[in-house]
């Protein structure tokens, strides 16, 4: 009978052999691997912001367009006005704003007729003649109530933004001329053609904005919507030769564009691991 135990033994070493090279294979692929998704662990740590306390100065343009009682006496007009608000931690926001209505498109400039001549023009003291030109001229004063919200939590200050504002506006037509020229138009006359009426107004505003930390792109832009609940102040209207009292609905439709100075009164960031 042949003897075959050193055959068994060269057999078993050689599989003993392949298990070593086939496990020391296996730890050195999983390794690799391993430091793979840590290094891509680490290329995946953002910088997030989260919302914090900011004091905002927006100066604002707003492209208007009349309705209701305003749309006749006057056309477009532009808005040029100025927001101080405070922003808290959960993106509410509370502040103030302050702008000025100009136009040149007045509509009611029959208002001086009587006292131009059949070509519009008037006669001043020298016997000459000279024109007048006509436009709007107005303020408003309103307390700003808003809300920010956020389309990503990645970008806290950035989405979508709604204020509702409420406070007084005042309207009148601008009549453009020197005094010396025209007595008859003389600072206290004005006052019996400018039709000046004024009254509380609400807006309502629906838009975008986005904040930048770095405070060079933060801005805003949306459609603006406002009711002017107004009525004539002057005691006598020379145009009508008498008291001028109509109460009046005016609403504006504009497209509002705002550029945020922020001031940071507390910068908060945190790092987020993603696996």
């Amino acid at each position: 009978m042949k003897n075959t135990k050193p055959h068994c033994h060269t057999m078993n070493f050689s599989v003993l052999k392949f298990c070593i090279i086939v496990f020391t294979l296996a730890s050195i692929t999983v390794s690799c691997f391993g430091q793979r998704d840590s290094v891509q662990t680490i290329r995946k740590k953002p910088i997030r912001f989260e919302p914090n306390e900011t004091v905002m100065i927006v100066p604002n343009y707003t492209a208007q367009f009349p309705f209701g009682n305003m749309k006749q006496r006057y056309g477009f007009n532009s808005l040029f006005s100025a927001q101080v608000m405070y922003k808290n931690k959960k993106n509410w926001m509370f502040g103030g704003e302050g702008g000025f209505l100009y136009s040149t498109n007045v509509k009611e400039s029959y208002v001086i007729n009587g006292i131009a001549t059949y070509y519009d023009q008037f006669i001043t003291q020298q016997n000459s003649v000279t024109t007048v030109t006509l436009g709007e001229q107005g303020f408003n004063i309103k307390f700003v109530f808003g809300k920010v919200i956020p389309f990503s939590p990645k970008y806290p200050d950035a989405g979508l933004l709604l204020m509702t504002e409420a406070g007084f506006l005042q309207h009148k037509i601008a009549i453009n001329v020197k005094e010396s020229q025209l007595p008859q138009l003389s600072p206290t006359y004005k006052k019996g053609y400018d039709r000046m009426a004024n009254g509380p107004v609400i807006s309502q505003f629906v838009g975008g904005t986005f904040m930048s930390r770095k405070k060079y792109l933060s801005c805003y832009a949306g459609l603006q919507f406002d009711a002017a609940f107004t009525q004539g102040r002057r005691p006598y209207d020379f145009y009508l030769m008498a008291p001028l009292h109509d109460t009046r609905f005016d609403l504006f439709v504009g497209l509002k564009i705002g550029y945020i100075i922020p001031i940071f009164l507390q910068t908060s960031e945190k790092e987020f691991f993603y696996y």
